[in-house]
């Protein structure tokens, strides 16, 4: 049976089971219960057994928000212990960063992946999942999985979830748009990293506690495109690399540029340069003109004695090749 608007009965079930929880989850826009709400409100949409939650990123090992869900911390520990490399969604977010609904069937065809199918997943009782991810925050991805303990999703599922992503997505960037804009730190799963926010005179505005713990001397930090990301103006939302969360390369990047004789401005624009950012990347991090770092550029390669781009990357290599 259909309306006459072209919907069906089980859309407007599927509608009526979201909008009754969903109020709870707009909510909680801005604090660190937002991203278990929205998922339990997701979750009304589709028959599934249980949730978990994991965040995903280009740098690191998957973690798994184990206080937003149920989920034992021993099997955690197996997964990263023995069957990360084998998780299916670690490339698909690392080489595409695409946001948004994906099914395990879609990414295990072909007996791709086995050892996660046949042998973690039995281990945690799950016999299907889908993963939703959420826009990315920087390098970073918090994805929703619904399981199933017996028989496998359907195609109605991943469509029904496809239909309430641009919601889904909505409303996480309206939440990241918050904690970007609030006065205080709020500890969402969205932000386990360490970021700090400023004002455009760079004055603190609030910081996580992993920024506390790894803001030390050796640490580089860099600004984010996040606050842009998210349409926030006059905002600023740096991050840092130190220990194991920088690579050697940014390290002696870093090393190098502290030492070449250039204003702080263009230590910047050439530590990003070596890092591999296009000149519009790197004026969208720095809130500056792509005319305006064109124009710096050009400054920094008459005070090195070079002429281009490929003789800056050169003279880095040079330098590395002298100290080892």
């Amino acid at each position: 049976m259909s309306t006459d608007t072209g919907k069906s009965t089980a859309d407007l079930v599927e509608n009526l089971s979201l909008f009754h929880v969903l109020p709870t989850a707009i909510d909680a826009i801005g604090t660190s219960d937002f991203e278990k709400l929205l998922a339990d409100a997701v979750g009304a949409a589709i028959d599934h057994d249980f949730i978990t939650m994991a965040r995903y990123s280009t740098r690191d090992d998957p973690r798994f928000l184990i206080h937003s869900h149920t989920f034992p911390s021993h099997l955690a520990e197996l997964y990263l212990k023995k069957y990360v490399s084998s998780d299916p969604y670690v490339p698909f977010w690392r080489q595409g960063r695409t946001s948004g609904v994906v099914w395990l069937q879609e990414l295990t065809r072909n007996g791709a992946f086995s050892r996660y199918t046949d042998e973690f997943l039995p281990q945690i009782d799950v016999t299907d999942e889908i993963g939703v991810f959420a826009p990315a925050v920087d390098t970073d991805s918090v994805a929703f999985f619904f399981n199933k303990r017996r028989g496998q999703f359907h195609q109605t599922d991943v469509d029904t979830l496809d239909r309430l992503y641009p919601t889904i997505a909505a409303l996480y960037r309206q939440h990241i748009r918050a904690l970007i804009l609030a006065d205080e730190y709020s500890a969402s799963p969205s932000l386990g990293r360490p970021w700090r926010t400023t004002n455009a005179l760079g004055t603190t505005i609030w910081m996580t506690n992993e920024w506390h713990q790894q803001n030390t001397p050796q640490a580089v930090p860099i600004r984010t495109s996040i606050a842009q990301d998210f349409n926030v103006g006059n905002r600023f939302v740096w991050t840092i690399y130190s220990g194991a969360d920088a690579t050697p390369a940014m390290l002696e990047i870093d090393q190098w540029v502290s030492r070449i004789d250039l204003t702080p401005r263009e230590r910047d624009i050439v530590r990003l340069t070596l890092q591999g950012h296009s000149t519009a990347g790197i004026a969208q991090t720095l809130d500056l003109s792509v005319g305006n770092i064109k124009n710096h550029k050009r400054r920094i390669y008459g005070k090195l004695d070079i002429t281009s781009e490929r003789e800056l990357f050169l003279l880095f290599f040079a330098a590395l090749t002298v100290q080892s």
